[in-house]
């Protein structure tokens, strides 16, 4: 059991001195109180002791000289290794001693015993701005900075998380044993990982960065050779955040009955002139309340107010796009009339900086006084495919509205959230929320509802910066877990963040998305490259069956798309199924001998429709089989129209998951909507279709554990 409060107290007493830095010897009597271990270790500050010492610890050392004013040893020549008797242990301590104490304040030098080379790993632990502390897991030594291979989890990790990040690792084989040399044992190492997570959640508040480099692993055992810790400037208690995601009221903001528009104009080409027009002359069918402050008496046919305390009727939802000076006062309003939601289209808040940031800030305190739920400021706002209540100001004749679907979309960005309007009118769009500056509602306020609305399967997200990145994935994970909806993410914004210090290899390693990315995949989300990647993966969630695995089966009339795709299957998580005997035969009797058979399987430029139905019925049938993939070259002649109905036939079965893959012009395109129309997807680019099947599988793997 560890010490945690004499650990914390050890911390305290190192913040409170003017180098914050926690020496080698304080860093390895905390990592022994957590059942780590280490080499053994010794702090000497005589000649006398090393001598008496070293012997006991036994030969080979190293020594090390320990200075809270030291960071980086070797720069002072401050470590001599490969001392094998007593007298070079008193060489060495007089040489560093005697040199170093002039410029430093010592503490000592550190007598430690050589443990034989082993894997070297790097483990670090930090405190990340978005989602608090954080481990990384790497190769370590020469690895470290040469490939940058390295894995993080958000903290507190348990075994599994540990296994995982090993797993991803690239240069996992060397862990697996490489040429002829014996596997480490990962359940140690898991296990070691856990301890250390569990020893950054209790050292929190007080770390800004810690590195363990090299932790030296063996088959059956391990060492942390060296550990370094930097701390904060002071302690802050409340690094982990324990928000909760907030559903109140969100409904209202979809379901409104009525609702007053602040800013409604008469004037073509005013936003307030446009949302009036999407709301008021289009499908929506709930009261609207035109608020200008000319006073007209009439905007589009509907009386108009003056002020939003002129209107006597119930308003469920306030729309603002006036300037953000006037907002207080309308949430002031709002909340003497018992009104819980505004969408706040306006811009020109908190990315202008100075007053204008001041604003918004006071507009995010009285969202939480009043009890106002608010979306935006600098957005689009909400769209509701079913009753299709739209505040979007993009004119119907210049942007498509989707038809009811079963996706949902949250976009930070506005012009992501109209391209996805457009592009969701394939296969339908339950709820769209352009969230901009998020000074209330956020990403995980809006994943809570969206798994429990019964209108919503999957949910999508195009994201640039997360506000409270724990908040957003512990939310993601109990949605996922409690809800089974599959939570797919296109996080932009991935530049590498540079360390906090330039001694800490776990900040420079990192990056913004190395962190984000862990996160993620301990969550269970699913994480693509592009908006390409993102649409076709909710695409194929939404029309197609779970699979029960990863194994793909591949047929098809030209073959150079397929080598391509299958060369991303290992980063993607996919697999070739290797063929049922019963399915290489029949093949071998029905196919004539000029096609190519096996998976992929060829059925080359004179394939039939009946050549494909063949293969996909095989496929269907063939319990080595996950997920289907056939690529056309629908410009082939032999190749009949009729290959639409083949494929919905199948698809009415939903057995296993078909992606339809062709490239082309006017006919494939053609052919392609056809079969779109039947709810099979059609991908263009090999990237978006293998990465649609890859984002099935990893949902059939998430959903299994």
């Amino acid at each position: 059991m560890s010490d945690k409060k004499g650990v914390q107290g050890v911390l305290s007493e190192v913040i409170s001195s003017p180098h914050k830095v926690v020496t080698e010897d304080q860093a390895k009597h905390i990592l022994s109180e957590y059942g780590l271990q280490v080499p053994p270790y010794v702090i000497v500050s005589n000649a006398q002791q090393a001598a008496k010492e070293s012997a006991t610890i036994g030969f080979p050392l190293v020594a090390k000289v320990v200075s809270p004013m030291i960071l980086h040893k070797t720069e002072v020549k401050g470590v001599k290794t490969g001392l094998s008797s007593e007298n070079e242990a008193v060489s060495a301590f007089n040489d560093m001693y005697d040199r170093l104490r002039k410029d430093y304040e010592l503490r000592g030098i550190l007598l430690e015993k050589m443990v034989p080379p082993g894997v070297e790993l790097i483990v670090g632990l930090q405190n990340d701005p978005q989602f608090g502390p954080v481990i990384m897991c790497g190769l370590g030594g020469v690895y470290t900075e040469l490939f940058k291979d390295v894995s993080f989890r958000v903290l507190p990790i348990e075994k599994q998380d540990a296994l995982e990040m090993l797993e991803g690792l690239k240069g996992k084989q060397i862990l697996h044993g490489f040429r002829g040399s014996r596997p480490v044992n990962l359940e140690m190492v898991a296990e070691a990982l856990v301890k250390i997570g569990t020893l950054g959640v209790d050292m929190a508040p007080y770390f800004e960065s810690v590195d363990f480099n090299p932790m030296t692993v063996y088959p059956d055992n391990y060492y942390i050779v060296d550990a370094k810790i930097l701390l904060k400037d002071k302690p802050n208690a409340s690094v982990i955040s324990n928000a909760q995601p907030n559903s109140n009221y969100m409904d209202v903001f979809f379901n409104a009955k009525s609702i007053a528009l602040i800013g409604a104009s008469p004037e073509p080409g005013k936003i307030g002139n446009s949302v009036l027009e999407s709301l008021s002359k289009h499908e929506y069918k709930g009261k609207i309340f035109p608020v200008n402050a000319k006073g007209y008496p009439e905007i589009m046919g509907l009386k108009a107010y003056k002020s939003l305390d002129e209107i006597q009727e119930p308003v469920d939802l306030v729309i603002v796009t006036v300037d953000l000076k006037f907002v207080p006062a309308l949430l002031k309003i709002s909340g003497s009339k018992g009104i819980h939601n505004m969408v706040i289209i306006s811009g020109g808040g908190k990315e202008l900086g100075g007053e204008r940031a001041e604003i918004e800030q006071e507009i995010k305190q009285l969202s939480h006084d009043l009890g106002i739920r608010i979306i935006g400021p600098n957005c689009i706002g909400v769209f509701n495919g079913e009753n299709r209540l739209d505040c979007a100001f993009q004119g119907h004749a210049r942007m498509v509205r989707p038809k009811n679907g079963k996706v949902s979309f949250l976009s930070q960005s506005g012009t992501v959230g109209i391209a996805f309007m457009e592009t969701s009118d394939t296969f339908g769009m339950s709820k769209m929320i352009s969230y901009g500056n998020r000074s209330d509602v956020d990403e995980a306020d809006m994943i809570w509802y969206l798994a429990q609305d019964p209108n919503t399967d999957v949910i999508g997200l195009y994201v640039e910066g997360l506000g409270d990145g724990r908040k957003f994935v512990d939310t993601a994970k109990r949605a996922i877990a409690e809800y089974r909806k599959p939570v797919v993410v296109f996080k932009n914004g991935r530049t590498t963040r540079g360390a906090v210090q330039a001694a800490s290899h776990t900040g420079s390693l990192g990056g913004s998305f190395g962190v984000v990315k862990g996160a993620f995949e301990q969550s269970g989300i699913v994480s693509v490259d592009s908006y390409e990647e993102l649409t076709g993966s909710l695409k194929a969630l939404a029309w197609q069956p779970v699979p029960s695995g990863n194994r793909v089966a591949m047929v098809t009339n030209g073959a150079g798309p397929i080598i391509a795709a299958i060369d991303r299957f290992e980063d993607l998580g996919l697999k070739l199924a290797n063929l049922s005997e019963g399915t290489i035969n029949s093949f071998k009797q029905h196919y004539p001998a000029t096609y190519v058979l096996g998976n992929p399987l060829d059925v080359t430029g004179s394939a039939t429709a009946d050549d494909y139905k063949f293969a996909i019925q095989a496929f269907m049938y063939d319990p080595n089989v996950d997920i289907i993939m056939p690529w056309f070259v629908f410009q082939d002649d032999p190749l009949e129209e009729t290959i639409v109905d083949v494929l919905a036939g199948f698809q009415k079965l939903k057995k296993k998951p078909i992606l339809v893959g062709a490239m082309g012009g006017p006919f494939t395109r053609k052919i392609g909507s056809e079969i779109e129309s039947k709810n099979i997807p059609v991908y263009d680019f090999v990237s978006t279709w293998s990465t649609a099947a890859g984002s099935l599988a990893k949902w059939q793997l998430v959903r299994s554990t």
